[in-house]
């Protein structure tokens, strides 16, 4: 599907005509807990989208070029950040600069606080294609050219996440938006109390589902947590959203976000450019993401979702059911069965284990989940890297992070398994029911069981990679690594 077929649907156009209408005048209450990006919490009346702006805060830092820290906090000095990782990353993509170009998207990634690409760069690098790949894809992605969503397929999105839609967005120059689990959230949102005011005029037919991801902490980004009967959102990393469909979904925004500027007059107070207006827009929509209860008095928490001992997996830090000991052995051991330079994939790794350890298909399946992309993003790794994982300790964390960088804490919920271990160690001096308990009353767990689970994931990892000593207390290790993540106050 190309632009105009999917503007021109009448879900769309409803949609977008609402949004012009109603976001100007709509009040949200933005509420954000202290964290490391946001300094001094928030807790603030906005009306008006435009008025978010002026509210717009991601506490961060880059390293440039030269070694020199580059410090952003408000809209006006992240905007000139940005401006100037654009930069670094068009012109080494420009000069093929493949070196420049790893170095810029890693430096955009240290901005963004998330590194889940890291190992998928540094691949790409190493294969002398890294250049390539960004520009191959930059015209897919553009907004304005008259590409079809068809041509994000699985032949030229090899991988999409909260890193990558921010490099593929500020390697464009149209206005494509970064779509984050925050971005997403608000959207998806949006388009939820869409339908829900449009009642019996809307059209049947659904064009819109905008997916999202779960969030650390209490915070809301699915609108079936809040009350009002609205659907859930699509959750990247799962079935429902592959890393093509995300990429899709980043180039729809963009369209929908263009077309509801070009009938309205927001932002053009600091910038007349489009794309310049496309991305304050952006902005604002990953501020209303945060927690979709800043939507007003009416976007109450459903009780129902989150009652307790029914907690939501996807704001629990308990992971499918795995045995990281156990099945990593297994993952290596596949990978060097494999021949002609053929990497180990999830469909092979399954099929494989029920073949030679007669798990059945779901079991496999369950095992894949420290191996992920959300997790240690071990499928696609050679044989040779996945040994140095294997043998455990600093250097096999380093390799499996793709980086000796200590551990950064993000807004979203990922890496569950390294968060478990870090839950592990916090938690080493508590006896089994004080631990239990804490676990539960923090939303860390739903259940006992859970708790369980999460302490066992934790151990074994935790102990693996040298975080953990053999009686499960945290080593130097522990606490060069983690630093104050997640520490009491």
């Amino acid at each position: 599907m190309k632009r105009d077929d999917f503007l021109k649907q009448d879900d769309v156009r409803g949609f977008i005509d609402w949004l012009a209408a109603e976001l100007p005048a709509r009040s949200f209450h933005l509420k954000m807990a202290r964290s490391r990006f946001v300094p001094g919490g928030l807790d603030v009346q906005a009306t008006g989208l435009e008025a978010v702006l002026g509210h717009y805060v991601w506490s961060t830092r880059w390293t440039d070029a030269q070694g020199k820290a580059v410090v952003s906090g408000n809209w006006h000095e992240t905007r000139a950040s940005l401006g100037q990782l654009r930069g670094w990353l068009k012109d080494a993509i420009a000069r093929q600069d493949e070196d420049q170009t790893l170095a810029a998207c890693l430096a955009i990634l240290e901005w963004g606080g998330v590194r889940g690409a890291i190992v998928f760069l540094k691949r790409l690098h190493a294969q002398g294609r890294l250049v390539a790949y960004f520009t191959r894809l930059a015209p897919l992605m553009a907004l304005d050219s008259d590409a079809s969503l068809d041509a994000l397929d699985t032949d030229t999105v090899e991988r999409f996440d909260a890193g990558l839609t921010k490099i593929h967005a500020l390697f464009d120059d149209s206005g494509s938006p970064i779509y984050d689990s925050r971005v997403g959230a608000a959207m998806a949102m949006l388009y939820a109390q869409y339908r829900s005011q449009a009642g019996s005029n809307l059209a049947k037919k659904h064009w819109l589902a905008f997916p999202s991801g779960a969030a650390r902490g209490k915070q809301i980004r699915n609108p079936k947590g809040i009350d009002g009967g609205f659907a859930g959102a699509p959750q990247f990393f799962r079935k429902a959203v592959s890393c093509q469909d995300w990429a899709q979904w980043q180039v729809k925004l963009g369209w929908i976000l263009r077309a509801v500027l070009e009938q309205c007059d927001w932002f053009k107070a600091d910038s007349a450019d489009m794309s310049a207006r496309c991305h304050a827009f952006e902005a604002c929509l990953f501020m209303l993401g945060y927690d979709l209860r800043c939507f007003g008095e009416a976007a109450t928490i459903n009780q129902k979702t989150n009652a307790k001992g029914s907690k939501s997996r996807d704001r629990a830090w308990v992971p499918s059911g795995c045995s990281f000991t156990m099945t990593l052995p297994h993952l290596v051991a596949h990978s060097h069965e494999l021949k002609n330079g053929e990497k180990v994939s999830a469909s092979s790794f399954v099929w494989w284990h029920m073949a030679t350890q007669g798990s059945t298909e779901q079991t496999a399946k369950s095992y894949c989940f420290p191996f992920g992309k959300n997790e240690f993003d071990l499928f696609g790794r050679n044989p040779l890297e996945l040994d140095l994982i294997l043998a455990g300790g600093k250097e096999g964390l380093y390799a499996a992070q793709g980086s000796p960088d200590a551990y950064l804490e993000t807004d979203t919920r990922d890496q569950v398994c390294l968060v478990d271990a870090l839950l592990a160690g916090r938690t080493a001096d508590m006896s089994v029911p004080v631990r239990t308990a804490w676990l539960l009353q923090k939303g860390y767990a739903g259940t006992k069981s859970a708790a369980n689970t999460l302490m066992t994931v934790g151990r074994q990892v935790g102990g693996h990679f040298g975080l953990l000593d053999k009686k499960n207390r945290p080593t130097a290790f522990f606490h060069e690594y983690f630093g104050d993540c997640m520490r009491e106050p």
